[in-house]
């Protein structure tokens, strides 16, 4: 639930060229493995990933969030082809059904509540961001357990009408909650490709636009729960921090999405314990016989 509370002087211009034609990727440590990935190259969404409704408190339903939103989320505005996945907002009359009501702007979102959920890792997505005003697109997890929000960590989410992107998380309780958050707006987000990535590990997260970090927090309430993916492309409503579309606002636009890739670091060995007690080894010495301890050797459990 979204709640509303270069250093680059002494290279050459060469050099410069150079490294803007090289392309700048966030990578999890060498030994983390891949337990989830999308390349969106198939025709429709995987519904064995995926799902296109929400599950959270602070809803009006599975299809419309709250009152900072102007936008009814709609199957056919999640979209797949050219190996990508768009996220389709449209200006247009919405009858809703869930909750029942009118809108006037549809939306696309995707979700893997439900279908896939971790707790620390590397998540990364490369994306092309729309821009204008009114437009609230996102790539941001929520704790799988619906009465536990916060946390909430927006990786990437973008205030079009403020030309904004937000790196954030929430923490605290329901009824006192705390953000951590960082406003970038130097950087040109809009209709330009982009990785965006978070490692979070236990007492600290890190987010990263282009391999380089952003934000860091270092922190006890850096969450430790399991956490699941949403995609969203969203319109705000006057209440929002995007504010509402105007006559300059494109419709309809799309948040692009290249790929999402998900790594975790490998399972820990738990050594059991044992009971045995450590014996004594005679070593024979040029000298003189040295008694050496020698304890039994444990036994590694894979959890």
């Amino acid at each position: 639930m979204r709640i509303i509370r270069s250093p680059f002087a002494a290279i050459g211009l060469t050099a410069l060229v150079g490294m803007a034609s090289l392309p700048l990727k966030a990578a999890p440590p060498a030994d983390w493995q891949l337990v989830f990935a999308d390349e969106f190259d198939a025709a429709e969404l995987d519904a064995t990933k995926w799902s296109t409704t929400m599950a959270f408190v602070g809803t009006h339903g599975p299809r419309y969030h709250n009152e900072y939103y102007a936008s009814y989320t709609l199957d056919e505005d999640v979209m797949l082809g050219d190996g990508l996945l768009r996220l389709r907002t449209d200006r247009r009359d919405v009858k809703g059904d869930n909750p029942a009501g009118d809108f006037t702007y549809s939306q696309g979102l995707v979700s893997t509540h439900d279908k896939f959920t971790f707790t620390y890792g590397y998540i990364e997505i490369r994306a092309k961001y729309p821009g204008g005003k009114g437009l609230w697109p996102c790539f941001w997890l929520m704790p799988q357990n619906l009465a536990a929000w916060p946390p909430e960590f927006d990786i990437a989410e973008y205030y079009g009408g403020q030309r904004k992107m937000h790196h954030g998380l929430a923490h605290g309780t329901m009824t006192d909650t705390l953000w951590d958050s960082t406003g970038d707006t130097e950087t040109e987000f809009e209709n330009v490709w982009h990785t965006y990535a978070l490692q979070w590990t236990k007492d600290r997260a890190v987010w990263f636009v282009d391999g380089i970090a952003r934000k860091t927090i270092a922190a006890e309430y850096v969450p430790a729960v399991p956490m699941y993916v949403l995609l969203s492309n969203s319109i705000s409503s006057r209440r929002g921090p995007s504010s509402e579309p105007d006559e300059n606002t494109v419709f309809p636009n799309y948040f692009a999405i290249d790929y999402i890739r998900i790594w975790q670091p490998p399972p820990v060995p738990v050594v059991a314990k044992t009971d045995a007690e450590p014996v004594a080894v005679v070593v024979k010495l040029e000298a003189a016989d040295i008694p050496v301890v020698v304890a039994a050797e444990p036994t590694a459990v894979q959890p």
